[in-house]
């Protein structure tokens, strides 16, 4: 007999057919586990009533408590599947973005614990964030948590037993993220940068400023944040090259794979679709000396800068630049570490927790 899994999830504009942590959902048994997903957008696009007014009230209902991610496509989602626990049995209901989605369906566990289902949450943001994105009395409620990060552990163990916290690392579609496939520029160094959320662009800047004398290294950063108020600061930059976040799933592997290096100096970090795209790719990575970065890249497959000191980091470019049998050493390794991070190796985790 299969278990009836429900799973709430945020649909990610950014994220392509290959990225994110849904992927796992792919490689599921489906013979023991029935997998119910429900997609909310990340706005209020999928509420009922389109009227301005009231979904501004509504909104600032919801959100009030604390969970400034929330939008009223979360509560469409949760409506949806509490109106499922009315008329099915449901085994385990997963917010695989606990940040933004698990609000009302936690309190079902003052049900008693024969009728109500088991509920499940991943959280995905650094401890720094944790205390404004999220309600504590909500985690006390919850009978599991999964986390991409060992820096994550501490702050959960402070409102949940740490039985009930597992460490689930983050995993790639290593059959879609490989290297090769497209012939590289010899007469190039190419670094690239993707993503937006807490990249240190103030420190890509400056590296790429330090470098504008070798003509050869070039910088190339995939990312939203190039109008508006979130600008990157990259704009004008002689060596840099932007491109928007609409790319498509096959242009953004021709980029990995056409590039030297990754480049990802990061402020915070927990897990980085990025940096095991990168990885994937068999790119050396040259990015920040942070513990989860560290727990995702335990050998030689990278090269961590502490604090991001330009200085050092474009040391670390020039010395790549210029050693391309310690490149290729990196390269090697990196690709046997994204392999190790393959969805077929994590997802038997998730089914571990559904079952317990």
């Amino acid at each position: 007999m299969s278990l009836n899994i429900h799973i709430i999830r945020t649909r990610r504009p950014h994220w392509g057919k290959f990225s994110g942590i849904n992927q796992f959902l792919k490689y599921i048994d489906h013979n023991k586990y029935h997998m119910n997903i429900y997609v909310a957008s990340d706005n209020d696009d999928d509420f009922p009533i389109k009227n301005i007014i009231v979904q501004r009230w509504l909104r600032s209902i919801v959100q009030r408590n604390g969970m400034q991610y929330y939008k009223l496509s979360d509560l469409t989602a949760e409506i949806k599947i509490f109106r499922k626990c009315l008329w099915n049995k449901i085994d385990v209901i997963h917010f695989m973005d606990g940040e933004h989605s698990a609000q009302y369906l936690p309190w079902l566990c003052k049900l008693p614990q024969k009728v109500r289902p088991k509920i499940v949450a991943t959280y995905h943001q650094p401890p720094e964030l944790l205390d404004s994105l999220i309600m504590k009395d909500i985690i006390l409620r919850l009978d599991c948590i999964t986390l991409v990060s060992p820096e994550q552990v501490s702050y959960f163990k402070k409102f949940i037993a740490p039985e009930k916290i597992h460490l689930i690392l983050h995993g790639i579609d290593t059959n879609f993220f490989k290297p090769g496939g497209v012939s590289k520029e010899k007469d190039k160094f190419k670094c690239i940068t993707v993503g937006h959320w807490l990249r240190d662009f103030k420190a890509i800047r400056e590296v790429a400023e330090k470098l504008t004398s070798y003509k050869n290294i070039e910088f190339h950063v995939v990312t939203s944040n190039l109008t508006g108020p979130k600008v990157t600061g990259l704009e004008g930059s002689t060596n840099i090259v932007l491109y928007r976040n609409t790319i498509d799933d096959t242009r953004l592997l021709e980029l990995y794979q056409q590039s030297d290096i990754l480049f990802l100096p990061l402020l915070q970090s927990t897990a980085n679709n990025a940096l095991l795209e990168g990885i994937a790719c068999g790119l050396p990575v040259i990015s920040t000396y942070l513990p989860s970065v560290k727990a995702y890249l335990p050998g030689r497959e990278a090269i961590l800068i502490k604090d991001n000191e330009p200085e050092k980091l474009v040391e670390a470019i020039l010395h790549l630049a210029h050693s391309p049998e310690d490149c290729k050493d990196l390269s090697f390794k990196a690709r046997k570490r994204a392999e190790e991070l393959d969805w077929r190796n994590i997802t038997p985790q998730y089914e571990g927790v559904y079952s317990k």
